[in-house]
């Protein structure tokens, strides 16, 4: 058996070994979400679990991050992350696990993307005076919207451990547990929430044309922006428009001063995200005139999207296909028009993300759901295949 049969088969023992006491920390987790900046005992069981596998760690990056090194070897620094937040979504669901936090839940499977993160640093450190490298774990919070990668580059996580390369995974319930999906080019689009303010004049249901009604500006507006995608964007082009919030009015019978619409821009080509920004000032440029209101849309600081590099993605795929075999390792008809915050690492460093196969064998389920859960096998298959990755990679 060669050195790298012989590693691999490692890989293997230890993976099999430990998986049980992984699914027993997703389990733990699940029942007991935390949201993004909040994950306070998820962060300390974290670092218990480092503690005990004598890994050098840091604490409080990105105010709730933990990071961590592993190996001494010269070869190349690969960084590895796993979000660590949950949901604001009451769980509908009844597994023995379920929430006890009322109003938070893991929907979005980031229990078991610490589970598998912690497995790796466990695979990793027991293997460390064989490592050719270095690996870089990031435990990250606030995946969910809230910027956590930013938070913790901010707080200097570059700055301390520089990675040659970053590897993401994200678990996706369209493919089974025990493969790997992954999409050639782009894996995830980006987003750009925005807030737009539409303010009339508030007056008496009776005489709206002694008022000016930002309610009917609201439907008109919430129409006109769907004429985006649907006109102005190329068909072979991916982009989305969604208006997820509207909020104004207190009364049946009363016109309010203002409504508010909260919303997301998707896409998957930086001159569709900014042709996509363009036309929404300009539509809101016409409401404005056509209702007589002033209609004022604000961007907030989205994320760009996660593309795979092709020198990294294809050596990690190879390694997958060895760890796992060539028929569990499917390539995925297109991206996700879902974001991830993933991409603050990757535009930054070469990287390569994978999706994780967990649908549950007895029910269908999807991401963000309230019954949400997923087939753990998802763990053990994503650990010791982005170990091995990881060792391999070290070596380039």
């Amino acid at each position: 058996m060669s050195e790298e049969q012989n590693l691999r088969a490692r890989i293997e023992e230890i993976t099999a070994e430990i998986t049980p006491r992984l699914i027993e920390i997703r389990r733990q987790l699940h029942a007991n979400p935390e949201l993004g900046f909040e994950e306070y005992e998820t962060s300390a069981l974290v670092m218990r679990e480092l503690t005990r596998l004598g890994v050098d760690h840091r604490s409080g990056i990105g105010k709730t991050g933990v990071a961590a090194t592993i190996g001494q070897g010269n070869g190349k620094t690969i960084g590895i992350r796993g979000d660590m937040d949950a949901l604001p979504i009451e769980e509908t669901g009844s597994p023995e696990y379920k929430s006890r936090n009322p109003g938070k839940m893991h929907a979005c499977g980031h229990d078991a993307h610490t589970a598998i993160a912690l497995g790796v640093s466990e695979v990793l450190a027991r293997l460390a005076d064989a490592l050719p490298g270095r690996a870089l774990m990031v435990f990250q919070p606030a995946e969910e919207g809230l910027g956590g990668a930013r938070a913790m580059l901010e707080d200097g996580l570059f700055e301390w451990v520089e990675p040659d390369i970053m590897l993401g995974y994200h678990n996706w319930p369209l493919i089974d547990g025990g493969t790997i999906g992954y999409h050639p080019k782009t894996a995830f689009a980006s987003t750009d929430p925005f807030d737009i303010t539409i303010t009339g004049q508030s007056g008496h249901g009776a005489h709206p044309h002694l008022a000016v009604d930002p309610i009917v500006a609201a439907g008109n507006l919430v129409s006109s922006l769907q004429t985006i995608v649907a006109r102005e964007i190329a068909p072979l082009e991916a982009a989305v428009v969604t208006v997820g919030s509207i909020k104004g009015g207190s009364a049946r019978n009363q016109i309010p001063d203002s409504v508010t619409l909260e919303g997301t821009t998707r896409s998957q080509n930086p001159a569709v995200r900014e042709a996509v920004k363009a036309a929404i000032e300009r539509v809101c440029a016409g409401i404005a005139l056509t209702h007589r209101v002033t209609c004022e849309p604000t961007f907030l600081t989205g994320v760009p999207p996660v593309v795979n590099d092709p020198d990294i993605l294809h050596p990690v795929l190879e390694t997958a296909r060895g760890m796992i075999g060539d028929e569990k390792v499917i390539e995925l008809p297109q991206g996700s028009m879902g974001s991830e915050d993933y991409a603050e690492f990757s535009t930054r460093v070469p990287s390569a993300h994978l999706r994780i196969g967990s649908r549950l064998k007895d029910r269908k389920t999807m991401l963000h759901r309230s019954d949400f859960d997923l087939d753990e096998a998802c763990i053990p298959t994503a650990v010791k295949a982005i170990a091995a990755a990881a060792i391999d990679l070290m070596k380039r």
